[in-house]
């Protein structure tokens, strides 16, 4: 029998003081245990992976261990041991996606009359609360308004909003946000170091990007990567594993975009179509490109763009060749697409349409600015245009009277507006 863990519970916290990113919730919950002000329930509420149930298990260690020092959990003690494995007969874990009846909650109000067994706390963690029916809310209603001494309630979601008002006010509540990617990058590169594993830079830039600030996620990808690549992880070896697009890609489509060349994007996208892309993954690429480049020509600060130094070189200059609105304009038309693109029968013929509209734009929209400005300086060359008219008709024979003797303002305007006749009253 195999005893492989995967590294999300083989490196799963077991202090506070291990817990990435949330120091702000762990503090608290540490001063709780010091000061002895522990309150009968608490809502952890934030996306998957960052961290909820982890908290809660330490929180309950913490409040039973026996050797506890400075508000952290001793970690080997009986009581911190038995809650590690799950097998604490006072620490009880409902999953409230599959066990979400009244009959649920009501065999926790039996187990909650009885006093805890060895510990000083009795424990009911319940993960996804906000799936409870109304019939369950209700009934878990009353045993928080009066809860016995011994009780403790952690009430974990990823939909807070979910959760009825007359609950989320007898809880004290904390709101875990996403891991930034350095602390991820930090995070795998402890335990690759701690697994003799060789892996470079981008693969875990890249592999901290994908888990979308869910350390959880990130190092289920790192096991894939193990799985796949061995001890020696490379990132071209990752991209192909992965099936990701390579960077230098939305370069190109960008390129295409500025210079118009629809041509040369369906063809260029029509040969990684060949080559097996993903293309709801492509979709996201350029949506974020095009971020990217918003946020760099707007504010010209890189740091708010999680690529490498290489990467947001290159966005500097790319981003010369784009006005804000010419942007905005790229970003609408993708974000229009969204919902098309993801029900389509046929992705492949939305997308080339797509692109193609991307590539003709900006060359067919008009800069309302820079429009006016032109005709703000063709006015000032004819000042007087109706007395300027009234010279050339008395002056010049009907013969003579062509285009080239009009202002250039009234050239502009005919060319703007595609006027075919027009009379001046005089």
């Amino acid at each position: 029998m195999s005893h492989y863990k995967v590294s999300a519970l083989k490196y799963r916290p077991q202090k506070f003081g291990e817990v990435c990113s949330q120091e702000f919730v762990t503090q608290t919950l540490k001063n709780a245990k010091l000061n002895n002000k522990i309150a009968h329930s608490y809502l952890l509420s934030g996306p998957r992976g960052v961290g909820k149930t982890t908290i809660a298990r330490i929180f309950a260690k913490t409040l039973n261990c026996e050797n506890s020092v400075n508000g952290e959990p001793c970690d080997n003690c009986d009581n911190c041991r038995e809650i590690r494995d799950g097998v604490h007969p006072d620490v009880f874990e409902l999953d409230a996606a599959s066990n979400r009846g009244i009959d649920d909650v009501r065999s926790i109000q039996d187990a909650a009359k009885y006093f805890p067994l060895k510990a000083k706390y009795k424990f009911f963690i319940v993960d996804e609360v906000h799936m409870l029916t109304i019939q369950a809310f209700n009934a878990l209603l009353k045993i928080l308004e009066e809860p016995p001494e011994y009780l403790v309630f952690i009430l974990a979601t990823t939909n807070p909003e979910k959760i009825p008002q007359t609950i989320q006010s007898r809880c004290q509540r904390f709101a875990l946000h996403k891991l930034k990617i350095g602390e991820i990058v930090e995070k795998l590169k402890q335990i690759a170091e701690e697994e003799k594993i060789k892996i470079d830079g981008e693969s875990l830039f890249t592999i901290s990007k994908l888990g979308d600030g869910a350390l959880r996620d990130s190092l289920g990808i790192f096991d894939m990567a193990v799985s796949y690549c061995g001890t020696d992880i490379k990132y071209p070896e990752l991209k192909e594993f992965l099936n990701l697009p390579d960077k230098e890609i939305y370069f190109t489509v960008t390129e295409c975009v500025k210079n118009s060349d629809a041509s040369k994007i369906l063809t260029f996208f029509n040969n990684l179509y060949d080559q097996g892309l993903d293309m709801q993954n492509f979709y996201n690429g350029i949506s974020e490109h095009f971020r990217n480049l918003l946020i760099i020509k707007t504010t010209g600060n890189t740091r708010l763009v999680d690529e490498s130094d290489f990467i947001n070189e290159k966005y500097k200059e790319e981003v010369k060749a784009f006005s804000e609105e010419q942007i905005m304009r790229l970003m609408k038309m993708m974000f229009e697409a969204e919902a098309k693109f993801k029900y389509s029968s046929n992705q492949k013929v939305l997308f080339e349409s797509l692109l193609t509209e991307l590539c003709r734009i900006n060359k067919e929209v008009v800069d309302l600015e820079s429009l006016i400005n032109e005709l703000e300086a063709l006015k000032k060359k004819t000042p007087d245009l109706k007395i300027n008219l009234a010279v050339q008709q008395d002056s010049i024979p009907k013969a003579e009277s062509t285009d080239k003797q009009e202002s250039p303002l009234i050239n502009k305007l005919r060319e703007l507006f595609d006027v075919e006749e027009y009379n001046i009253d005089k």
